[in-house]
């Protein structure tokens, strides 16, 4: 388990959270409330204030009609509230405590938001890749490894097949290159796979969407509904078992993708090393490109996208980390 949660790092969330009013007091109640940080600190998975409250938003997607849901736009009626979300919460936590531990044991912060694709398919085009065979680290439902089946918008900028998805990102930075891809093959790799055909599976990555953010839930139904109708492998298991053999069966030579996003955050510094080195032995059978966007030692709320070839990772830009804008650096 990882180390216990203060206030002070409760403060540095709410930074992060500030997209969720409801979210934001909801952890400041946290925060002031010993008995309520010692519940947060039993939960097991990583980030803990993240699996709590989606915890409590999917047992209220569930129980509708419970006092809690009036302060959910998303579940109550939108009317102004008639309690004290303080003592509701306080009452709810209680009441479902048991239930909250075991999501707690159970349950873990998932990829939901597919409009990461239009952030990563640019930085997959800065590679001189055309054909690939593509691997998503903590895939959920594979979302990610449907980007070439879903419609863009950058600014003045479309690509992507007529799609029921279709994702519009703000471009900040230089030119992104469109060109063709072809996807030889595609495979997740996620400790709890998600199956996007399954109700309860659904409810939990709808559960992970914050309250406030309607557009981000729509996403996330369109882009289900088109996962269900291109099922995509999603091997179990820790990654640092299940990657090697992967990439070890794809065909001879064959050059292949390996990217995540905000997935190695939830590794250790020692797991990730070893993560890297799995992808530094394969790169003596093909050509391995690692593409990564995650936010490690960032503090400005921002996440960072790398490529790594195999000389070395290369910072090519930045965006929002639900993708809301991207920046990518001019090119040498």
């Amino acid at each position: 388990m990882s180390r216990a949660w203060t206030r002070d790092d409760l403060r540095t969330w709410i930074r992060f959270g500030s997209s969720s009013p409801l979210y934001v007091s909801l952890v400041e109640l946290i925060g002031s409330d010993p008995e309520l940080l010692d519940l947060l600190n039993r939960i097991e998975h990583a980030p803990r204030p993240n699996v709590l409250l989606a915890g409590v938003q999917y047992l209220l997607m569930q129980s509708p009609d419970d006092p809690l849901a009036e302060h959910y736009p998303n579940i109550g009626e939108p009317t102004e509230p008639g309690g004290k979300l303080e003592d509701r919460f306080n009452d709810f936590l209680r009441r479902h405590e048991d239930e909250l531990m075991e999501i707690g044991r159970t349950r873990y912060t998932q990829t939901n938001e597919c409009r990461r694709c239009a952030v990563l398919l640019p930085v997959i085009w800065l590679t001189p890749l055309t054909r690939f065979h593509l691997l998503d680290v903590g895939s959920s439902a594979g979302l990610n490894l449907n980007l070439d089946r879903y419609h863009y918008r950058w600014g003045e900028l479309e690509w992507g097949p007529r799609s029921p998805v279709n994702l519009e990102t703000e471009n900040r930075g230089a030119d992104l290159g469109p060109r063709a891809i072809d996807v030889a093959s595609r495979v997740g790799l996620d400790l709890n796979p998600i199956d996007a055909a399954d109700g309860d599976d659904r409810l939990w990555l709808e559960a992970l969407v914050w309250p406030e953010h309607f557009e981000r839930r729509r996403r996330l139904f369109e882009a289900l509904e088109l996962a269900t109708r291109y099922p995509v492998d999603i091997v179990g298991g820790d990654a640092l078992e299940t990657m090697e053999p992967l990439l070890e069966a794809l065909p001879s030579g064959e050059p292949a993708i390996v990217m995540h996003s905000f997935a190695l955050l939830q590794f250790s510094r020692e797991a990730r090393e070893s993560f890297r080195e799995i992808i530094r032995r394969q790169r003596g059978n093909r050509p391995v490109y690692e593409i990564s966007f995650d936010a490690f030692g960032r503090e400005d709320g921002v996440g960072g996208l790398t490529i790594d070839d195999g000389t070395g990772p290369t910072e090519v830009g930045t965006a929002h980390p639900h993708g809301e804008w991207l920046e990518l650096y001019a090119r040498p």
